[in-house]
């Protein structure tokens, strides 16, 4: 997650995002958890946008199969993964 981040932009602009307000540099766990919240964040707006945008089609679309059955996607992370996907959307490092 922190090498995806750092691969975003320069030096200057990660530790712009990481650094606190009294100038101090955060911990690698304060930068994993900061990354964390806005990748959940993230993924909570891309799946309603799927599920807004694919509307009756999202139980067809957004499936797994276990089992021998399919059984529609609940997770955010896991229909948003897929959402960028179709759209084009995903990181060279995802």
């Amino acid at each position: 997650m922190i090498v995806v981040r750092w691969r975003q932009g320069s030096e200057a602009d990660f530790w712009k995002d990481f650094t606190d307000n009294d100038g101090n540099r955060m911990t690698y766990t304060a930068i994993v958890k900061k990354l964390t919240a806005n990748r959940l964040r993230s993924d909570a707006e891309v799946a309603k946008q799927a599920k807004e945008e694919f509307g009756s089609r999202f139980n067809e679309v957004f499936v797994y199969r276990k089992n021998g059955m399919n059984h529609v996607k609940m997770k955010a992370a896991d229909i948003a993964k897929q959402y960028r996907v179709i759209k084009g959307h995903m990181d060279v490092d995802e």
